[in-house]
């Protein structure tokens, strides 16, 4: 038995240290990365993406920039070819290569859309606590290495977005996965 080899008192001292040490890596919550990330805030982000389709032949790779706002979400696509993508409270806007064409999507026809676009909003502005209203997050890891995965809590949405997953390094974001219920997935790696 353990206490036969410790001094008197020496039993609770040990049980003092184990408690430290678990609290030290007790489990990371919504509101501790939320505020790691936004103290580590990166306005402007270069980025890779990954689109994977059951309808595409090869996956698509785009590249870019990423600027986000209190309002928006800018997503300059500077290959395959360049476009800029605003994700907007209610609406997504598409601007094509030199400004010559322009479409709007509003997110009152499309909620999957919205749900999609207030997560990529939201999460790169490092806003996650308010994300708990629409979907539920589970968090794994520590403050050092961490991931999320962010499940709708709406049975709409859910029909078209599987889950969101998010994985960094203290209060950088490095990797946004999206997984779509038709079998398409994205993956979006930050640049640092």
């Amino acid at each position: 038995m353990i206490k036969a080899f410790l001094p008197r008192g020496g039993f609770m001292l040990v049980l003092a240290c184990l408690g430290i040490a678990m609290a030290e890596t007790a489990a990371l919550t919504v509101a501790q990365l939320q505020r790691a990330l936004q103290a580590a805030a990166r306005p402007s982000v270069s980025y890779q993406e990954v689109r994977e389709s059951p309808w595409l032949s090869t996956p698509l790779t785009s590249r870019g920039t990423m600027r986000s706002t209190p309002t928006a979400l800018e997503k300059r696509v500077e290959s395959p070819r360049e476009e800029t993508w605003r994700l907007l409270a209610d609406r997504a806007e598409w601007v094509g290569p030199g400004a010559t064409g322009s479409k709007q999507i509003l997110f009152t026809h499309a909620p999957a859309l919205a749900a999609l676009s207030q997560v990529m909003r939201r999460v790169v502005a490092g806003d996650l606590v308010a994300l708990q209203r629409d979907f539920e997050i589970k968090l794994t890891g520590d403050e050092r290495v961490w991931s999320a995965q962010l499940q709708p809590r709406s049975a709409d949405v859910a029909r078209h977005l599987d889950h969101v997953e998010l994985q960094g390094t203290a209060g950088q974001l490095h990797v946004i996965i999206v997984v779509e219920r038709q079998g398409e997935r994205t993956i979006t790696r930050l640049q640092p």
